[in-house]
């Protein structure tokens, strides 16, 4: 898949501005593929998460996760377009209503630190699960393309980029993004699970008997 680059190829890189701009664009967009694919993972297995309102405030990241894709599949390979058509049309539905219809309000839950603090932690949601999966998948499958323009040393170069920008924006101490079985005393203080049982945030036919539960609570 990868290429090892020799002579002639880094004469072609330096000397042809068309082959140099065509790298470099597969570069970028291949570590911002792979970025993606972190994020979601982390969310995915809960490993590192935020609170929810630190989680409603980047709206604007599913509009990026759908750029990149759509960059990634219609502008440079041109491959498995009906697949960036699925994933664009689930994010532009998540960027649309962002917290105003009952599957973008799940979404926001479930990839919250709040929704590991209720009674709901041990559910299974399905929808949520295999959409995220979904969404990894997708991007992996623009790596593997995008790779194709790439050597091993370019290639390397962008999963250390990946790396050093994932330990210090999602592993670092900058912001609210913690481990749901360690997380710091600043963080805890952002949480709110109360609020994931109240029907003005999360409609009831989402939670089911869930909701009324924490309706018997609050009484």
């Amino acid at each position: 898949m990868y290429r090892w680059p020799d002579a002639n190829m880094l004469t072609t890189i330096f000397h042809d501005p068309a082959h140099l701009l065509q790298t470099t664009i597969a570069f970028i967009l291949f570590t911002t593929e792979w970025y993606h694919i972190w994020g979601h993972t982390l969310i995915l297995f809960r490993i590192r998460m935020l609170p929810r309102k630190d989680l409603v405030r980047i709206r604007l990241y599913f509009l990026f996760d759908l750029l990149s894709v759509f960059c990634s599949s219609f502008l440079f390979t041109g491959k498995l377009r009906w697949l960036a058509v699925i994933h664009a049309a689930q994010h532009a539905y998540y960027y649309i209503f962002w917290e105003k219809t009952g599957f973008a309000k799940k979404i926001i839950n479930w990839s919250s630190l709040d929704y590991l603090k209720t009674n709901l932690r041990n559910r299974w949601e399905l929808d949520s699960i295999f959409g995220t999966a979904f969404d990894i998948m997708v991007h992996i499958c623009m790596t593997y393309y995008l790779g194709q323009y790439l050597n091993v040393v370019q290639v390397t170069c962008s999963l250390t980029i990946v790396q050093v920008g994932i330990m210090l924006l999602l592993f670092g101490p900058y912001f609210a993004w913690a481990n749901p079985s360690n997380i710091p005393a600043w963080v805890q203080k952002r949480l709110a699970p109360d609020k994931l049982k109240d029907p003005d945030v999360v409609p009831s036919w989402i939670f089911g008997r869930a909701g009324d539960s924490g309706n018997e609570n609050k009484s």
